[in-house]
């Protein structure tokens, strides 16, 4: 369930980011640029929120290993 809500939030944050830099791209929509069909059979779109959530997973991963070694060397 934590996952699942954690998946909705980062998603969210992924759409305000593009709202906010097709607001700021005015002759060309983003949404435009980012519809296009890349060779994965995807949009850039879907590609460029892949990356996004796989990096948010990366380092929150990350940074509970830290949490674990720093714990680690505070019992020794």
């Amino acid at each position: 369930m934590i996952r699942m809500l954690w998946l909705q939030a980062v998603k969210g944050a992924w759409s305000s980011y593009i709202r906010r830099m097709n607001n700021n791209i005015k002759p060309q929509r983003l949404d435009v640029y980012l519809s296009q069909k890349i060779d994965m059979g995807m949009t850039l779109e879907e590609f460029g929120e892949m990356v996004f959530i796989e990096g948010f997973a990366a380092g929150e991963k990350y940074s509970k290993t830290l949490m674990r070694e720093h714990g680690e060397h505070q019992l020794n």
